[in-house]
C-alpha cells in the first residue's frame, strides 16, 4: 500500500485523540548552588596563586657591597671572549659554532652598553636602531662587517681560512675597545 492510501484510509481525525501542548516546567532556580560553585572556583585561583608566589625564587635586593661585585658589560665581554678563545671549537673545526658565540657575545654586549634588545632584533634591524642612538659610524660599521661575516658562516655555509676566524675575535675586542669608554 502507498503512503496515499494509507493517509486516505485513516479518514477523519478524532477531536479527542488530539490534545494541546503542555506548558513549559517551571525549574526554580536555586542560586546557592552557583555561589558555591563560584566560591571553590576563586578558592582554588587563590590557592594556586599563593602557591605559585610562595615557591618563586625571591630576587633579593643588591647590597652595597654586591654593588661593588656587578661586573661592567666591557668586562663580561672580554671574559666570554676569551672563553672562546680557549674553547676548541676553531681547534676541531666548528666554525659554525665558534661564530655564532661570537655574534652572540657581541650582540649581548651591544643589548647591556647602549640597551638595544640586539639579541631579539635581525642584524638589519639591529644597524638600524644602532643608527638612531648615534653610535660612532665606523664601530657601527665594524659590527656590521663583523656580524655579517658570522652570518655567512652560521647561514650560507662559508668556511673560512683559521687565520680569518681567528680575527673575528680580534676585531670584537676591538669594538668593545672602542666603545666600553665612549658615551651611550
Amino acid at each position: 500500500m502507498s503512503v496515499l492510501t494509507q493517509i486516505l484510509a485513516q479518514g477523519a481525525v478524532d477531536v479527542q485523540s488530539l490534545r494541546d501542548i503542555k506548558p513549559p516546567l517551571e525549574v526554580t532556580q536555586n542560586l546557592l548552588l552557583y555561589f558555591l560553585g563560584g566560591a571553590v572556583v576563586l578558592g582554588f585561583i587563590a590557592v594556586s596563586a599563593f602557591l605559585y608566589i610562595r615557591r618563586r625564587p625571591q630576587t633579593l635586593p643588591i647590597s652595597p657591597t654586591e654593588e661593588n661585585d656587578v661586573q661592567l658589560p666591557h668586562e663580561m665581554a672580554y671574559e666570554q671572549l676569551t672563553a672562546i678563545e680557549a674553547s676548541d671549537w676553531l681547534k676541531r673545526g666548528d666554525m659554525e659554532t665558534y661564530h655564532t658565540q661570537i655574534a652572540y657575545v657581541l650582540r649581548e654586549y651591544i643589548n647591556a652598553r647602549y640597551q638595544i634588545p640586539a639579541l631579539e632584533l635581525t642584524t638589519t634591524a639591529l644597524f638600524q636602531a644602532m643608527m638612531i642612538a648615534q653610535i660612532d659610524t665606523l664601530c657601527v660599521e665594524r659590527i656590521q662587517q663583523l656580524l655579517a661575516n658570522c652570518d655567512k658562516v652560521k647561514f650560507a655555509t662559508y668556511q673560512p681560512e683559521l687565520s680569518e676566524a681567528s680575527a673575528r675575535i680580534s676585531d670584537a675586542r676591538w669594538i668593545v675597545d672602542e666603545t666600553k669608554t665612549s658615551v651611550p
